[in-house]
């Protein structure tokens, strides 16, 4: 296992959706992707099927899971809610325009962790059950070193980023649909660290 306990997580957006192409606020909402869109993700999907995993997980909504089909890695996956997005209550299905001059919107824009959404989910609440996801992975790790393939939500993606790399504000972690991150993890004196942080691969689209 090495000196220290350690965890590298292949954390991939899932593809677009109509509602990501029309920039809506998708949360909980259950659309699926745009199939014809999946295949800019090519290059990722033939470097991750190179990759042996030790455990693969989801969001359970249908636009993660139809991404992880199409990635196609041997192992098998283990659906989990706690990889959804945020709960966007009243404002699924909007847009910025449609929002911009409402004012429980420009406070959660200004501070996403402290400001709820209209019939929708806290950050505190939205934290609270993405960090129950990684406690999991890390119990994982302290018995042998883990290597993770998470396919997720923008929204869980910039969180597990920023928490670790706190220099990385939450709205400026690029990472765009179909893309991949991956973050390495180590604990040194009970204390988990990024050890390193690094695009997994750029779609086929991103390069040209």
């Amino acid at each position: 296992m090495g000196a220290y306990d350690c965890v590298d997580l292949f954390l991939i957006r899932h593809g677009v959706t109509d509602w990501n192409k029309q920039k809506r606020y998708l949360g909980h909402t259950d659309r699926g992707v745009i199939k014809e869109e999946l295949d800019q993700s090519r290059l990722l999907k033939e470097h991750l099927q190179q990759i042996r995993f030790d455990g693969v997980f989801t969001s359970d909504l249908r636009r993660c899971r139809e991404t992880l089909a199409f990635l196609n890695v041997s192992q098998s996956a283990t659906l989990d809610a706690r990889l959804r997005e945020m709960d966007f209550g009243d404002w699924e299905g909007k847009t910025y325009e449609q929002l911009k001059d409402d004012e429980a919107y420009r406070s959660w824009l200004t501070n996403w962790e402290e400001n709820s959404i209209p019939k929708g989910e806290s950050g505190i609440a939205f934290k609270t059950r993405v960090d129950s996801f990684l406690s999991d992975r890390f119990e994982e790790a302290s018995k042998n070193s883990q290597k993770e393939l998470v396919v997720t939500h923008g929204g869980v993606i910039r969180y597990i980023v920023s928490k670790f790399q706190p220099s990385e504000s939450f709205w400026d972690i690029p990472i765009k649909h179909g893309n991949g991150i991956k973050l390495s993890l180590v604990r040194k004196a009970g204390i988990w660290q990024c050890n390193s942080l690094s695009e997994a691969l750029i779609a086929e689209n991103e390069r040209s």
